[in-house]
């Protein structure tokens, strides 16, 4: 039987739980790119916010983790919930309103931010791992980028020239 990533797995979970979704950071670069890499955690944004109460309910688990209260899925995968602040100055409803529904196995899908969006806030956030996933972007998926739509991201063309020659560098010049 064919096995789904076990993050792509949890995804599919997590909507069950939670109802709509949009997946950004490892897992949807992984939707996107259909390459996968380690990660710390699943990060998505919802509409409307979950209560603590009806997290306690279906079982996620509340770790204080130095200092700082850290979600757990019934099936102990760390999530961060984006429900009220930006992403990487990303508007939540902007991710919500241009996301991408990906299949996944038999007669499933899963939410992700839209290719575009996500190269923008990977190009903001530039810790290591992020720049990583811009090359694996690049190399993968850079026939697919709505340059249109990706400006529609940005701050303003200056950002959006640099967003632009990065992916082509990256492009041309594969890890």
């Amino acid at each position: 039987m064919y096995r789904l990533n076990p993050y792509i797995e949890e995804a599919v979970l997590i909507i069950e739980d939670l109802g709509d979704a949009t997946f950004v950071g490892a897992v949807a670069v992984l939707l996107h790119t259909k390459k996968s890499r380690e990660s710390k955690d699943l990060d998505f944004v919802v509409a409307e916010q979950i209560t603590r109460e009806q997290f306690l309910n279906l079982e996620y688990k509340f770790i204080n983790e130095n200092g700082k209260e850290r979600i757990y899925t019934p099936r102990n995968y760390k999530i961060d919930v984006y429900d009220s602040r930006d992403l990487n100055e990303i508007p939540l409803e902007k991710i919500i309103e241009t996301r991408a529904t990906i299949p996944v196995g038999k007669n499933k899908t899963v939410n992700a931010i839209c290719l575009e969006g996500l190269i923008v806030a990977k190009y903001r956030a530039k810790r290591d791992q992020d720049l990583s996933d811009l090359s694996l972007i690049a190399m993968y998926c850079f026939k697919k980028i709505d340059w249109k739509l990706l400006q529609t991201f940005t701050k303003n063309d200056i950002e959006f020239r640099q967003i632009a020659e990065t992916m082509k560098f990256y492009k041309e010049n594969p890890t």
